[in-house]
């Protein structure tokens, strides 16, 4: 039996998940948002040591609109992650994903780009999995009475 593993297989893995079954969906999903949380929580920690607690606290009073705009983004991929920890939020997460390749490319590094690229594969085969388990049908593993 030839090797099948490696780094390519892996990505699209992430990309293309196996959408066949039931399970396959919904570990898409589930991976989606393991990636989304990730994000958000790097984020979070970032915007702190960037701006500080105190800073952080008296832009916030300021309404600063950058703060309240990445505070939202925040929000949206954590409502969307735990969302797709149970196979729903697939419009949540499209817009999510949009939202973080937009800031990658804008703001990013070649560094950045290329775990980016890693992140938003798994976000839009999560999205996938998601449009697929709200289908809800077409599964290889659902029982299917044809003489019935």
């Amino acid at each position: 039996m030839a090797y099948e593993g490696g780094s390519g297989n892996t990505f699209k893995n992430l990309w293309s998940p196996d959408l066949t079954t039931r399970a396959g969906a919904l570990n898409a999903a589930q991976t989606a948002s393991l990636a989304l949380y990730i994000v958000a929580g790097a984020s979070a920690f970032l915007l702190y040591a960037s701006v500080g607690f105190d800073n952080l606290i008296a832009l916030l009073g300021q309404a600063h609109p950058v703060l309240l705009l990445t505070l939202a983004q925040l929000a949206l991929m954590l409502i969307a992650a735990t969302m797709l920890r149970y196979g729903r939020g697939a419009i949540l997460a499209i817009i999510s994903a949009a939202l973080y390749a937009l800031g990658m490319v804008l703001n990013g590094n070649i560094i950045n780009w290329v775990v980016g690229i890693i992140m938003f594969a798994a976000m839009v085969g999560g999205v996938r999995g998601a449009l697929a388990l709200s289908r809800g049908r077409g599964f290889s593993d659902d029982v299917i009475d044809t003489f019935a």
